[in-house]
């Protein structure tokens, strides 16, 4: 058995649109993968379903206390639990910033069909930007590039990614991508595993072993080999080789990325914290470094704080985020025997204190005690 759905998304002219067809045992998660392939999105973003009146996403336990709406839990519940009639809709949202809604519309249940692999059966036009700003951001942009004397034409130009025709829609390329990734999207009672095999896992042990054996040459295709792989992998290969020039490259990248939550050129902040939050751990991954990891952090809180003194108060979990960050930085300062770090940062963390004065949820006197914690005062 198979649904077959159309999607598209909403409030966008030319429709952007597209049917395909998955096994409805599949859970809203697997779904939500099989739509981000579908449409061609690059799922950088958070996202949720609302079914029934029921919405449908990934819980965050942090902050389950504060949500004042019950989310059930996408890796859990399937889709056929929820949705079983032919011509009923439901609505798919992604990027809480930009605020895509799709309307998913169950078009047939095929019974006969037995293959669970998600296929793509049809579409039309290119699926917008990321981070384009929403249908208004997506819009205006297809009028900027349209036009071919228009004064923000090169900008934008410059902005979409290469390649980029909106017209351009290809369900071999999809159906490509949903082939690589097919195991993760069907039922996992369906998928199939060799029989008597353990997972091979690699050991550091293993490792060591088995680079002791190599030759030189061979040391170097290995490396050689990495690079390739990912783009993290290139970015760790360019700090542990060129050093500090490398570590400082990377930290104004992601010094860009952090900042780009709070204070975008383009638009308003969208104070995507656990996207600025994975932004910093990503770095201090890579690089290792404690300096400059503890220098990003602080970024982070100082636009945090910049932020609401240009727009007012936000909310709880706003202040509770920036003060477990400045809570971090202090006890990294403290940890440190020569108080080095403590050196080089006691302005700005002092500064951040001074600047909360005045703000609610408690923000300063949870700071000012934090900062009366450092050791070295």
């Amino acid at each position: 058995m198979v649904y077959r759905c159309r999607i598209e998304v909403n409030e966008v002219t030319p429709k952007i649109w597209r049917e395909f067809q998955f096994h409805p045992d599949v859970t809203f998660h697997q779904l939500h993968k099989i739509v981000q392939a579908v449409m061609g999105w690059e799922n950088r973003h958070l996202y949720e379903f609302h079914v029934n009146g029921q919405v449908i996403g990934l819980p965050d336990p942090t902050f389950a206390d504060m949500e004042d709406r019950e989310v059930w839990n996408a890796r859990r519940e399937t889709v056929k639990k929820h949705v079983h009639e032919e011509n009923s809709d439901f609505t798919y949202v992604y990027d809480f910033g930009d605020d895509w809604q799709h309307t998913v519309t169950l078009i047939n249940i095929d019974s006969t069909t037995t293959d669970p692999a998600p296929l793509c059966l049809d579409g039309a036009r290119s699926c917008p930007q990321e981070d384009a700003g929403g249908v208004w951001g997506h819009q205006h942009m297809m009028e900027v590039l349209l036009t071919p004397n228009h004064p923000e034409r090169e900008h934008f130009i410059g902005w979409v990614r290469e390649g980029y025709d909106h017209e351009h829609f290809s369900c071999g390329e999809v159906n490509q991508e949903l082939g690589r990734q097919k195991d993760k999207l069907i039922p996992k009672s369906l998928v199939k595993r060799p029989e008597d095999k353990k997972p091979v896992k690699l050991t550091k042990s293993v490792l060591n072993k088995h680079l002791k054996q190599l030759s030189h040459d061979q040391l170097i295709d290995l490396v050689k080999g990495c690079y390739g792989v990912s783009k993290d992998m290139e970015k760790f290969l360019a700090v542990r080789i060129l050093g500090d020039e490398a570590v400082e490259s990377l930290f104004q990248e992601y010094r860009k990325k952090v900042e780009h939550e709070f204070f975008p050129e383009r638009g308003h902040g969208k104070l995507r914290l656990q996207e600025a939050k994975q932004a910093i751990s990503e770095f201090e991954q890579l690089t290792e470094s404690v300096r400059s990891s503890l220098e990003l952090k602080l970024i982070y809180v100082e636009n945090g704080v910049d932020f609401t003194l240009s727009y007012g108060d936000i909310d709880e979990r706003f202040y509770y985020s920036m003060a477990s960050m400045y809570a971090d930085i202090i006890d990294h300062v403290n940890e440190d025997e020569t108080a080095e770090l403590f050196d080089e940062f006691e302005e700005r963390l002092e500064a951040v204190v001074s600047k909360t004065e005045g703000i609610g949820w408690g923000f300063h006197d949870n700071l000012a005690e934090l900062h009366a914690q450092i050791r070295w005062i």
